[in-house]
């Protein structure tokens, strides 16, 4: 891996870690932590708003037992938290990646 000197120092720094390629490591892995943490305070949002977890809501949506259910605002709220599920689940795989 080749980087620049000066973003090297900083990564270091930041890391604090003396090898370049575990400080880029730590601070990819920190990245994904800090975005898993994002992600689920987004969930919680949802899971606060509608009672649930996404996985019994998208039961009950499915299943037509959702009031309103297709209306603009929930069809968002279904799809929008639904990604935020997906997404946080690949990035709880990526990291998994850095603890091997």
């Amino acid at each position: 891996m080749t980087l620049a000197a000066g973003i090297s120092k900083t990564i270091m720094e930041i890391t604090g870690e003396p090898r370049i390629e575990l400080a880029v490591v730590t601070l990819l892995e920190d990245a994904v932590e800090h975005r898993i943490e994002k992600i689920e305070a987004a969930i919680k949002v949802y899971e606060k708003k509608y009672g649930t977890g996404f996985e019994d809501f998208k039961r009950r949506f499915e299943k037509g037992e959702i009031p309103d259910s297709y209306t603009y605002n929930k069809e968002t709220d279904f799809f929008e938290w639904e990604g935020l599920v997906s997404r946080i689940r690949r990035y709880r795989s990526i990291l998994e990646t850095f603890s091997k």
